[in-house]
């Protein structure tokens, strides 16, 4: 291996490793040697796991963020409310409300927890109208030095209105949390959904990117580069349509090239590894390791082994000089195409506007997505 490949000190990567965070029994003596972010979360996540532990002498699967203890820790009504997802779609009432607060909506069952924050299914209690209410803990903010980083998603994220970007509505606060309006997306992560089913057919794969790619090309028109796009930040509508999600670590810059380092680490180009500018393009690479993902079930270049120093290290060697190794069963035309977006060079990497002439999308694509 390059002994020249270091680890770079960041807090704007997030090593965290997926599987882990997926599983329910949360160590309490877990040494995390993460970044500020992925410590806070998971040190989040075991506070409100013990907390839930007080007030429930057995816990189902994925439940312990909906007991009442947590609840009323969060600042939310105790009681899960039972919410129908049977709506309207009639979205003009958040355009024209100008001022919320907690008790115009009911707050239902627990939907996920993010960098950031916890996700609430709600309901507005006036319109009827569905959605996700994302709650962020102001003091979490502050201590995780992440302010910076949530107005900037709310603003980013208010100003986009595109089908396959989930909608911010508004938001409000009160002495305790910061509240978002989101749009409801029923169907989940798309992570999730891989999980369930190991891996996609290569039709299923290339309409999700063209949905991907048609969302991409919107924002950076308006230039909006995302910086963290992966199957956790994108959900499924309840009518089967994705919506990217989480613009935390998003940017509005109209000038070409940018140096902060962000992202996750199974998802990081080149050159952010190397510490140079980018641009647009790390979204096109961020493409290729959803599509090898969804094709294979994992990331292209992830490195397994106990030694987590040595995974990362190992991660950023192939990440650096693109090693990828494909399973027999995908197709050379979805190689080809995967390659094209997997380019170590960003300026050879393709570009949105010319995916849907590749061969390997016109041999799959539905005629309407």
């Amino acid at each position: 291996m390059d002994k020249s490949i270091k680890t770079p000190l960041s807090e704007f990567v997030d090593y965290t490793p997926r599987t882990p965070f997926r599983r329910l029994e949360i160590n309490p003596n877990i040494q995390v040697s993460t970044t500020g972010i992925s410590y806070a979360r998971e040190k989040r996540a075991q506070y409100f796991h013990q907390l839930a532990q007080q007030s429930a002498a057995t816990l189902q699967p994925g439940s312990f963020m909906d007991s009442p203890l947590v609840r009323r820790h969060v600042g939310i009504s105790a009681q899960v409310a039972d919410i129908d997802s049977e709506e309207s779609e009639e979205d003009t009432f958040f355009t024209k409300k100008t001022e919320w607060k907690l008790e115009d909506f009911k707050i239902g069952k627990h939907l996920g927890t993010g960098k950031f924050g916890t996700v609430y299914k709600g309901q507005e209690k006036s319109s009827k109208k569905v959605v996700a209410l994302k709650i962020l803990n102001k003091k979490d903010l502050q201590h995780s030095r992440v302010v910076p980083f949530v107005k900037r998603e709310i603003e980013i994220q208010a100003h986009l209105h595109h089908p396959h970007i989930l909608r911010l509505y508004g938001y409000f606060h009160d002495k305790i949390n910061v509240y978002a309006v989101l749009e409801y997306a029923e169907k989940g992560e798309l992570y999730q959904k891989l999980a369930n089913e190991k891996r996609f057919d290569e039709k299923q794969a290339a309409n999700y990117l063209v949905q991907l790619s048609h969302a991409l090309e919107y924002i950076h028109r308006l230039g909006v580069i995302h910086r963290d796009l992966k199957l956790e930040n994108i959900l499924i509508s309840k009518d089967g349509s994705l919506k990217i999600s989480d613009f935390g670590w998003a940017v509005h810059d109209p000038r070409p090239r940018r140096k902060t380092f962000c992202g996750t680490l199974d998802y990081l180009p080149p050159e952010m590894i190397d510490n140079e500018p980018h641009t647009e393009a790390v979204d096109v690479w961020s493409l290729g390791i959803i599509c090898y993902e969804m094709l294979t079930g994992r990331p292209p270049f992830e490195h397994l082994e106990n030694d987590e120093k040595a995974n990362i290290e190992k991660t950023y060697e192939f990440i650096k000089t693109v090693h990828i190794l494909f399973p027999s069963y995908i197709s050379n035309e979805a190689k080809g195409f995967i390659l094209k977006l997997l380019q170590r060079d960003p300026a050879k990497r393709m570009k949105l506007s010319d995916m849907e002439e590749d061969a390997w999308i016109k041999a799959n694509i539905k005629t309407t997505v």
